[in-house]
C-alpha cells in the first residue's frame, strides 16, 4: 500500500479544497517546484501551519535551526549542490545515521537520493522552507571558508578515499570514484597552496 501524498492529507485536514490542490499540482509541473512550496507561493496554506502539520502528521520533531550548531563535517558528508537543489539540511551525523531538515520530509525521492549519494541512512526533520533556504547560503558559506583556510580539507577527503577502498572491491564505479575524489583532493591541495603562497 503506497504512502499518502501531502496533498491528499492536507484535503482530509481541510487545510486546503480540492481545488486548490489541482491549482498546485498544475503549478507544480508547470515549474518543476516542490508541492509545498508550490503551496505556499500560491498563498493557499501558511508557512509555518505546514510546517507544525506535518511534524504532527508524521510525528517527526520540528527543528529550529537558527540556534543549532552543526559541524563542518556533517556538512561536508552531503554535496552542496545536493543540499541547495533540494532545498534540504544535514543537521547531525549518528552513527550511520544523517538526520537531515526537510521542509518536505514526504519527499521519498529526496531521501533516496541523499541516502544514494552519502550512503548514510536519512532521518528526516520538519523545518520551515524558509529557514532551510537561509541557512544553507550561511551554513555552507561558513563551510567553504574553513575548506579554503584547510581546516577540514586534511580529514575529509582521506575518509572518503579510505571509505571507497573498503568498497571496491565490489565494482569498477567504485575505482572511478575513488579517481575522482583523489582528484578533487589535488584541486583542493592547489587552491591551498596559491592561496598560502598570496597571503605569504
Amino acid at each position: 500500500m503506497s504512502k499518502p501524498k501531502l496533498g491528499d492529507l492536507l484535503v482530509e485536514a481541510n487545510l486546503i479544497d480540492e481545488v486548490q490542490m489541482k491549482i498546485a499540482l498544475e503549478e507544480q509541473k508547470r515549474l518543476g517546484t516542490k508541492f509545498g512550496s508550490t503551496l505556499i507561493a500560491l498563498h493557499f496554506v501558511d508557512e509555518n501551519v505546514l510546517t507544525a502539520f506535518l511534524s504532527k502528521q508524521l510525528d517527526m520533531p520540528c527543528v529550529s535551526l537558527h540556534n543549532i550548531e552543526i559541524t563542518a563535517k556533517v556538512l561536508a558528508r552531503m554535496p552542496r549542490e545536493m543540499a541547495l537543489r533540494l532545498e534540504v539540511l544535514p543537521i547531525k551525523l549518528e552513527g550511520n545515521r544523517l538526520f537531515v531538515a526537510m521542509s518536505d520530509p514526504m519527499d521519498m525521492d529526496a531521501v533516496d537520493e541523499i541516502e544514494k549519494v552519502t550512503g548514510l541512512s536519512v532521518v528526516p526533520m520538519v523545518a520551515p522552507q524558509s529557514s532551510i533556504r537561509e541557512c544553507l547560503n550561511e551554513r555552507y558559506a561558513g563551510l567553504d571558508e574553513k575548506m579554503v583556510m584547510g581546516e577540514e580539507a586534511p580529514s575529509v577527503f582521506p575518509e572518503i578515499i579510505r571509505e571507497v577502498e573498503e568498497l571496491q572491491t565490489l565494482g569498477p564505479a567504485f575505482k572511478e570514484l575513488k579517481e575522482k575524489v583523489e582528484r578533487i583532493e589535488k584541486m583542493v591541495e592547489k587552491i591551498l597552496s596559491i592561496l598560502e603562497n598570496r597571503r605569504d
